[in-house]
Order: structure tokens, then sequence, then C-alpha cells
């Protein structure tokens, strides 16, 4: 489908082994440079608990749908948060939820393809490519969250009451049933997903759908949108379901860049940064020209393109040329710097490209390696289009972009850490209390306004 993402290897024809970029694990790159599993978590566990209403009967999120999932990190996350979780995630890329299953093993992972790719009347369970376990550690690390307000109280006594039942829980969790994550290679427009052959259910109803990173960007237009949304709510457990989602606030703008002349000169020549043709064939705007931009205070910088030919469309020269930006660097592979290109916003669709791209120590590139063909989406529009579709309560939270939770270090004593007493669990959660960022809830009337992009939660629950 045209909202979900691409992803590419290495585009250059060398030998094998020549350059880091030509041998480098795509899908760990990616996981290690965007996504923020624990902290996602987190705080999808604490958004789904403050969404309740007074006489919920599921006061906590069992089952967690990652939508939009790739290679479903959010999903294998959510497991290690409580013993009796359990997590689901949809895809188109059959590659990517394969991939998670040979990492993690198939005793531990069963992968579904929906009727439109199995053809077939049902659901079809796809048999593993491999069964072996991962030889590596899973286990997560030691995370200061970013919870929505209020939910001090409500992890402290969700805490001490598995204190009291741990005793009790002991068997069942080692005996936890398996597998605890189901990936579906499906459309996610198109469920609830049909039953299995044998008439059993192929997917339960979520406590929680997470549609991470943007993905309502996917999304061109109002129609498909809601489409999805009506999609989601009828997925959702009946009562206590919640959607939670995230997007960008404000202004395109704020942003720092480096002086994108010499960035591009000083990479057009690296291994893997030119991708064939399609580069010379990209515009470059007046306003990122040094010759021209002396001028624009005098005559503007408004242009006016024509619409792209059949051979530019779906192609890097359907848009003017973007601006590079370091965003951070990870280990993988020997050491990497994670960079965005960010294009241009199309004010007549509201739409603009985004590419992430990976170069790593020797200077050879994995370029454009994910592309995106996003539309912006106020949170007005979002959160209307919520509430047509039929969710009972629609709550947007803010926060500054640039607030990121940081990894606690252990500056104050880490000896409670496996600590079960009750002042070993005051501490715990009085030091992420006092470490967190918080996110604001907008209350009805409230006014939000920022000179740069900020980072939201928009957080629905079903009737």
């Amino acid at each position: 489908m045209a909202h979900e993402a691409r992803h590419q290897g290495y585009s250059v024809p060398v030998a094998s082994g020549t350059t880091l970029a030509a041998t480098a694990d795509i899908l760990r790159c990616y996981e290690q440079a965007v996504q923020e599993p624990m902290v996602e978590c987190v705080n999808l566990d604490g958004l789904y608990t403050s969404a309740q209403a007074p006489a919920s009967d599921r006061t906590d999120a069992i089952v967690l749908r990652e939508d939009f999932c790739s290679t479903a990190i959010v999903a294998n996350t959510w497991l290690a948060l409580r013993a009796d979780n359990v997590s689901q995630g949809v895809d188109l890329d059959l590659e990517a939820l394969q991939d998670t299953q040979r990492k993690l093993g198939a005793q531990r992972v069963t992968v579904l393809q929906s009727p439109a790719f199995a053809h077939s009347e049902h659901t079809q369970i796809l048999p593993p490519s491999t069964s072996k376990l991962p030889e590596q550690n899973n286990e997560p690390k030691e995370y200061i969250s970013t919870w929505a307000e209020g939910q001090a109280t409500a992890r402290l006594n969700r805490r001490l009451a598995k204190k009291k039942t741990r005793a009790l829980k002991g068997v069942q969790e080692k005996c936890a049933k398996e597998p605890r994550m189901t990936l579906l290679h499906g459309d996610v427009l198109s469920l609830p997903v049909a039953p299995l052959s044998n008439g059993t259910c192929a997917l339960e109803a979520p406590d929680l759908v997470a549609s991470l990173n943007y993905a309502m960007a996917y999304f061109h237009d109002r129609a498909t949108l809601l489409a999805y949304l009506r999609s989601v709510l009828r997925s959702l457990r009946p009562h206590t379901g919640v959607f939670v989602t995230d997007m960008f606030g404000g202004p395109p703008t704020g942003e720092e860049y480096e002086d994108q002349d010499n960035l591009w000169s000083q990479f057009w020549d690296e291994p893997g940064f030119l991708r064939v043709e399609a580069d010379a064939d990209q515009v470059v705007l007046d306003a990122d020209k040094p010759e021209t931009r002396r001028t624009l205070s005098v005559h503007g910088d408004l242009q006016v393109f024509p619409a792209p030919t059949a051979a530019q469309q779906g192609t890097r020269a359907e848009w003017p040329r973007g601006r590079l930006k370091l965003v951070r660097t990870g280990e993988e592979h020997g050491g990497f710097e994670y960079w965005r290109e960010d294009g241009p916003v199309d004010y007549a669709t509201n739409r603009f490209r985004m590419s992430l791209s990976f170069r790593f120590s020797d200077h050879s590139w994995l370029r454009d390696v994910f592309s995106y063909d996003f539309r912006i989406w106020s949170l007005k529009e979002l959160t209307e289009a919520m509430e047509e579709a039929g969710f009972a309560t629609v709550r947007v939270l803010v926060l500054p972009r640039n607030d990121v939770d940081k990894i606690w270090s252990g500056s104050d004593s880490e000896s409670d850490a496996d600590e079960d007493g009750l002042g070993a669990i005051m501490r715990r959660t009085e030091r992420e209390e006092r470490k967190r960022r918080m996110f604001h809830t907008v209350n009805p009337g409230e006014k939000v306004f920022s000179s740069r992009s900020f980072a939201t939660y928009i957080v629905a629950r079903v009737p």
C-alpha cells in the first residue's frame, strides 16, 4: 500500500564485504537508531491505565497490538513488562516479520497471513523458517519513563499488588503460555482479521492498539484515515480498549541544520550515497541554493512546480531535495551515524518526503534505506477524525520534542534494583517520578503555542 514505508539495501554493485554498508543488517540498525521500545512500552502502559473509566474491569493492559510493526520491537518489549502480557503485530512486510520470528524463535512467535495475502477464505498459520532460539540477551535495560501525568500512585499500587501475588503466580510465570507474540502479515485496514480454518479466532481483541512513529501520516486522505480508525475501533476490546498514536505537532520549522552545500559535497562521492541517477534528477529549491539565497528577502521564496511526470511519481525525483540532519549515532556493525533527510512541505497537499540513512565508520552509506511519503495532519484534524470514527474519549498529550528521557546510569544506589521490599518499591517509584519528563494533558479550552515542532501522544478509548 502507498502508506507503507519502503526499505532498500545497499545499492552499489560491489564485491561482498568491500564496504561495511554492503553487509550491514538494515533492521538491526533501524531498531537501534530510531526506536526506544522500553520507554514507549512504559508510556503505553501508563496511558492505558489513565484512560480507563472508574468502573473498568481491566485497569492494566494485557494484550498489545502494534500496527505497522516492522520488526515488532515494541511488541517484543511489551512482553518484558509483565509475565502474563501478550502481544500482536501487523505489517505488510513479511520479510521483517519472519526476521523477528527467526531472531526470537518459533517457540515465542507465531506468524499468520491474512486471507488477502494467503489467497484463502481464512487466516493461515505460516510455517516457521527456523525454530532456533537466539543466542543473545534480550533482557531490557533500566529505564526512566515519560509517564503521563498522575500515574505515580497507579504505578505504586500496581507494584504493591504484584508483590502480594507474586508467590501465587510463580509457577504460572515459569509455565507462561507460549508463544506470547503473534505477528500478522496483513493490511491494517482489513482488521479484525478472519478466523483460522478451524474456526478459532486468529487475533484476540487487544486491550491496546499502538500506531507509533507517526503512522497516521501514512494516510494521505481523510476517508482512508477514517477507515483505519474504524477498523481499530472494531478490533479493540469492548468498553476498555484504548488506541494510542503519536504525531509531531506545531510548525515544521525551528530545526537546526548544518551547511547543506558542504554536506552534499562531502558525501557525494562516498560509496552508497549516490543512488543510481536519482540524485541528479532532484530539484533544489531556491531557498537552498547559495547563489539565490541572498535575493530571497526581496523576491520571496514561493515556488510552484508542475505535477510530476509518470516516471517521477514514487521516486526521489518527485520531490525537491531535502536537508540532511545527523540525528544520533549507534554501535551496530562497528558503529554508524543515523542521518535523516527532511524534505520541504508541499502546502498544496500537506505532504513531504522523509528518508532515513545510515553512514558507517568506513564512510559507506545505506542511503534512503527507509523512505516515507508523509502527510501532516493537525492535532485538531486527528482528534476530530477519532471522534467521528466513534471513540468515546480522545485526549492529546504534549512534550517538547527534544526533551528526551535518558537511561538511568545509577548515580543513586542500585542495590534496590532486584529487591522486593516495600521500601525498594517506593524508592524506585520516587526515583522515576523525580527523573522523568512529563507530558502535559491538553484540557478543553487550553491553547498550545510553539515556535517549533513538538512531540504528542493522542489517546482514544472505545465507548
